[in-house]
């Protein structure tokens, strides 16, 4: 009687235990992809940081903190043209793709920052996402967005695309900035690039 007592207790708490390391480690396993990871360029044996990333990724690593660091500092802001920003309605969004190993990115990247920090952009409304060779990050983030060339930093307006900057930007980066935010028609570089063309880094 006494072991069919024990036995009864004993079996709902061991299922209330392998439910919570279940729990827990459905936890640790979003919280790991979500985190991003540093890996080794097999081109250039440099240190590459891969996966969703937050700005501190790049200003705050001893990795990349140096380019990121120079590069926002002694970028010169054209402040009359983003004067033309009045307002940043709330319902604007940045997704920026970016590669550590990739000279383009190291270049605009901060100089992103440093206009977002300009006009007061909500750091909310923006997700930044590093990607390796193949533009591919461990959490799939780049499926479905046509990332070719790097940096790609895409536009959205109530989740509709309003425009995006690949690699370079067209005119200066606050003309681009401003062109996008006003909705003027605006082309990209490699708009009509193909999966056949081929890219070298």
């Amino acid at each position: 009687m006494i072991f069919q007592s024990y036995t009864l207790i004993r079996k709902p708490y061991f299922n209330h235990m392998k439910k919570r390391i279940y729990l827990f480690i459905i936890l640790l396993t979003v919280v790991s992809a979500q985190s991003p990871q540093i890996i080794n360029d097999p081109k250039k044996d440099n240190p590459m940081l891969i996966g969703l990333s937050q700005r501190s990724d790049y200003e705050k690593r001893k990795e990349f903190k140096e380019w990121f660091k120079e590069e926002y500092e002694n970028y010169a802001i054209d402040e009359e043209t983003l004067e033309l920003i009045s307002t940043i309605e709330d319902e604007i969004k940045i997704e920026c793709y970016m590669g550590t190993w990739c000279g383009d990115s190291r270049r605009e990247v901060p100089r992103m920052y440093k206009i977002m920090d300009q006009i007061k952009f909500n750091n909310k409304n923006l997700k930044i996402v590093s990607v390796d060779r193949n533009r591919v990050s461990p959490g799939g983030e780049q499926k479905g967005k046509n990332i070719h060339h790097v940096p790609t930093i895409i536009f959205y307006n109530k989740g509709k695309e309003i425009g995006r900057i690949i690699e370079s930007p067209v005119g200066s980066l606050e003309e681009d900035f401003t062109d996008i935010f006003m909705r003027i028609p605006y082309t990209p570089n490699y708009f009509d690039w193909k999966p056949e063309d081929e890219i070298e880094d």
